[in-house]
């Protein structure tokens, strides 16, 4: 009977995975939630308010991604309807202080990784304590505001269980990734901020979405449908020119933004409805929330298994080149092989499986050359016991290792490892195994991850001579720990 009931189970399974549209694509509607700035009487807090009753009407959702500050404007203005509006959607961070400086880019711009960290963690956290006392639901996902950026930070985000938003991360196909160990969703779709209260701006932008949405979403997993700034459907300007190039003028000197009149915003709100209905007529798509996804998107595998380190060092040895799998990181392959090669050394015998280990990547940009040629097999078991002692103990992947007074960088030391591994699990065994120049890191995606990366120091709100080259170095070496992330079926 038992066997009969498990049986019975797998079907189902089966079933319902048959049954999932491989075609289908996930859609957050998204609102950044910002404008603290302007006063009472200007009536700005009032859209929130009817975007969320909106969507209400249509039946769809969203997630209005709030600034710590603009959330606590709401609680000491009394506006508790329009925290209950947007709350009964999804909320989500869009950082504690926003555009106040120093930004999150500028705190981390030439902090030392922990130290970033550990600034990241008293920041943000206190935002999403705040954001979860005043709308009373939880908070799983953080969205960059605007050049807000730091490897540092979604390193932070995924100790505190969340989620980043408008990452720069991705993979083709697949803006839900992890990186850092957290799990990303990358970039934003479409751009009605200034359009809504006019029809003659607003009806061509709705013409071409219908013309081209369904081609432009086509194999995509998930998108962040920007529906909006709730300020600039009123506002002709960004509330946060008070802070423009580094300004940082004190509460007293903040100065609304110019408005627009307040009778456009009925053509704004039947504008905006029409946006939503065709949304929620659209079966191509699934429309969700961002903590719906991060349930969603959470799987992990918990073991690392022989095939799978052999399938991946076949690749790298055969590509001459830093692959991305597609259940693990380039990250967790070096630790399943140093820690394989390091069993091996001691016992004999490879693992069958070993439980996944998420290290960082290295802190220090490993070096391309090799300073020596060759090893001895003993000498890479010696590497893979360093290798693993490092693991353990740091945290993230070694920059280099040493045979002797000669440096073997993580590159190197990677496909020596696979090489080897290979080797030992078809029962072979050489005297000497090469050590051959290799990437210092990933590069698949590079260009357009690192390129995203370094405009983040255009963002108006920087001060004009912003150094990004560290965070740039430091988002390169930890492309060690992006890889795709999966449904949970």
């Amino acid at each position: 009977m038992r066997n009969i009931h498990l049986l019975l189970s797998l079907l189902i399974v089966i079933f319902l995975y048959s049954c999932t549209d491989p075609d289908l694509t996930y859609v957050s509607v998204v609102f950044d939630v910002e404008d603290y700035i302007s006063p009472v009487s200007d009536s700005v807090d009032e859209i929130p308010l009817w975007l969320a009753e909106t969507m209400n009407e249509v039946g769809v959702t969203g997630t209005f991604f709030v600034i710590g500050e603009k959330a606590r404007s709401l609680e000491a203005r009394g506006r508790q309807d329009v925290i209950d509006a947007m709350a009964g959607h999804d909320i989500g961070s869009h950082t504690n202080f926003g555009s106040i400086h120093p930004t999150v880019t500028e705190i981390l711009e030439y902090a030392q990784w922990d130290a970033g960290v550990i600034a990241m963690l008293e920041n943000e956290s206190a935002g999403f304590e705040e954001l979860e006392r005043i709308f009373k639901v939880p908070v799983t996902t953080f969205a960059r505001h605007g050049g807000s950026y730091g490897p540092q930070l979604i390193y932070a985000l995924g100790q505190m269980g969340k989620g980043y938003v408008y990452s720069p991360f991705h993979l083709p196909k697949k803006h839900a990734v992890w990186y850092c160990n957290t799990l990303n969703f990358h970039g934003d779709y479409g751009n009605f901020d200034d359009s809504y209260f006019k029809d003659e701006l607003f009806n061509p932008l709705l013409d071409s979405l219908k013309k081209n949405f369904t081609e432009d979403i086509e194999g995509l997993d998930v998108i962040s449908f920007f529906a909006c700034h709730p300020t600039k459907v009123r506002a002709e300007q960004f509330w946060d020119f008070n802070f423009y190039e580094g300004a940082n003028p004190d509460k007293d000197s903040l100065q609304a933004p110019v408005l627009r009149p307040a009778e456009s915003m009925v053509t704004a709100r039947k504008n905006f409805k029409r946006l939503m209905e065709f949304l929620k007529e659209q079966e191509n798509i699934e429309i969700t929330t961002y903590s719906d996804l991060m349930e969603r998107f959470s799987y992990q595998p918990d073991l690392i298994k022989k095939g799978d380190l052999r399938r991946v060092a076949e690749e790298i040895t055969s590509t001459g080149q830093i692959v991305y799998d597609d259940l693990y990181s380039p990250a967790e392959v070096f630790a399943g092989l140093a820690q394989s090669l390091h069993a091996f050394g001691e016992s004999g015998k490879v693992p069958g499986k070993l439980q996944r280990e998420a290290p960082l990547g290295p802190m220090v940009m490993p070096p391309a050359t090799p300073g020596i040629s060759s090893v001895t097999m003993d000498q890479v078991f010696s590497l893979a016991a360093l290798a693993t002692d490092t693991l353990r103990n740091r945290g993230h992947l070694p920059s280099q290792l040493k045979v002797g007074d000669k440096i073997i960088g993580t590159g190197s030391l990677l496909h020596l490892f696979s090489v080897t591994y290979l080797d030992v699990s078809n029962g072979k065994q050489r005297e000497d195994y090469e050590v051959i120049p290799f990437d210092s890191y990933p590069r698949e995606n590079e260009e357009a991850i690192i390129s995203e990366v370094e405009n983040y120091k255009n963002w108006i709100v920087h001060r004009p001579d912003l150094d990004m080259s560290h965070l740039v170095a430091l988002t390169r070496m930890q492309l060690w720990t992006l890889k795709p992330a999966h449904e949970m079926k």
